[in-house]
């Protein structure tokens, strides 16, 4: 029972790896529309200040490979 509970901890173990090897790589970038957005609105606004973004909008881009010389 114990050798056969400790067998499929291994093999869950293993497809789990595997599915996590293969998913996509991403990257984050500056999301450019929302500091428009904001620094457009900061603008028409009487009563607000100069913003400074201490950590800007960012947003999830799947990451491009490079193609290969042949």
């Amino acid at each position: 029972m114990k050798a056969k509970l400790t067998g499929l901890i291994v093999l869950a173990t293993a497809l789990v790896m595997t599915g996590c090897s293969s998913a996509p790589d991403y990257a984050y970038v500056i999301d450019q529309k929302t500091l428009e957005k904001q620094e457009n609105s900061t603008r028409l606004g009487a009563h607000t200040g100069h913003v400074v973004w201490m950590n800007p909008p960012l947003r999830k881009v799947e990451k491009v490979q490079p193609e290969q010389p042949e």
